[in-house]
């Protein structure tokens, strides 16, 4: 595809989101991942365009505490290596007094997805509290739905890792995300991957954070279903 091609549609992404972000909600992960693949396109229009169509993505952010770090975590998808690390440092000083909308998700939840990938475990363990404590104040849980394919395996590999502190701070995210969303398409394997994790014989280190993780989304389960009594 030619450069101008690229640049093109790259723009008019972004325009979509500013002008339709509550339509659009659905498919804002497909669309922040393409805008996010053109930063780092080979041609300098490319990358201009990109750089614009982030602009009208974090524009169209509703939720006044994350509009003022917007920049941060668009700095954070430009560049993950260097400024990963400000952008959670950034989250975890929010205090947050308004909900969560669409478009904030769409450049949070990658932002959090990477650093959960992350070797370090000081990012693993900032990704995995801030994607459990942003649960309860998303606006709509549905708007969560999308991102579960790219939130839970790596929740998964910190809930396996050798750091004690990554693996109970993985396990309270998935009870938090069970508490907040329910057992719905993602979620509902995970109980099923925890006891079979627990009753593995390949590692204690493992069988210890699949305990961790099936106590926090049991007493999930247990406030839930007595909530509904």
């Amino acid at each position: 595809i030619q450069w101008k091609t690229r640049a093109e549609a790259t723009r008019l992404l972004g325009y979509i989101v500013q002008c339709a972000s509550k339509q659009v909600a659905s498919s804002l992960p497909q669309i922040v991942d393409s805008i996010t693949e053109a930063l780092s396109d080979p041609h300098p229009k490319v990358k201009d365009a990109a750089k614009q169509a982030m602009a009208d993505v974090s524009g169209s952010i509703r939720n006044p505490e994350l509009g003022r770090i917007s920049g941060s975590l668009v700095g954070a998808l430009s560049d993950p290596a260097n400024k990963t690390k400000a952008a959670l440092d950034a989250l975890l000083q929010c205090e947050f007094v308004h909900s969560i909308d669409a478009p904030s998700l769409a450049i949070l939840v990658p932002v959090l997805a990477r650093a959960l990938r992350d070797r370090g475990a000081d990012l693993k363990r900032k990704s995995a509290a801030i994607t459990g404590n942003i649960v309860s104040m998303v606006s709509d849980a549905n708007f969560l739905t999308p991102y579960l394919p790219s939130i839970i395996p790596c929740l998964q590999e910190c809930l396996l890792d050798p750091i004690p502190d990554v693996r109970a701070t993985a396990g309270k995210a998935f009870g938090n995300l069970i508490a907040g969303i329910g057992e719905v398409a993602g979620l509902v394997e995970v109980v099923p991957w925890l006891t079979l994790t627990l009753c593995s014989e390949e590692s204690p280190v493992e069988r210890s954070g699949a305990a961790a993780g099936l106590a926090e989304v049991c007493c999930s389960l247990s406030e839930e279903r007595m909530g509904e009594v």
